[in-house]
């Protein structure tokens, strides 16, 4: 296993980018996730090994992204998933909220092992 995480990068789509990150067990290091919107945005973390079904499938964590800003998160100790790590992107921070956030508004960053 490398000593430093391994980054994955994704520019939102006009979806809720529903995003299998790793289809197994791993740790999330750190997120990064910036928000071009004049309204509040949400990015959850699910513990899956494929793309969640967002709005059915429960996030283990959600995280507010706040208005024409940045959300970073530096974990240490590293965050576990036992089955996978997943995300996605939407307009609500209710486990059932899916609605899409618009295109290019978001830059998600993630550092996982």
């Amino acid at each position: 296993m490398s000593a430093f995480p391994i980054p994955y990068h994704l520019v939102a789509a006009g979806t809720t980018n529903a995003t299998t990150v790793k289809a197994s067990a791993g740790k999330v290091h750190f997120v990064s996730c910036s928000n071009v919107n004049a309204a509040v945005r949400y990015l959850k973390l699910y513990n899956t090994a494929s793309a969640p079904t967002v709005g059915t499938t429960v996030p283990t964590h959600t995280f507010l992204l706040p208005i024409n800003g940045n959300f970073v998160l530096s974990c240490n100790p590293p965050i576990d998933f036992n089955v996978g790590i997943s995300f996605a992107l939407t307009t609500e921070a209710t486990d059932s909220g899916n609605t899409a956030v618009t295109a290019n508004e978001h830059v998600v960053n993630l550092g996982y092992s």
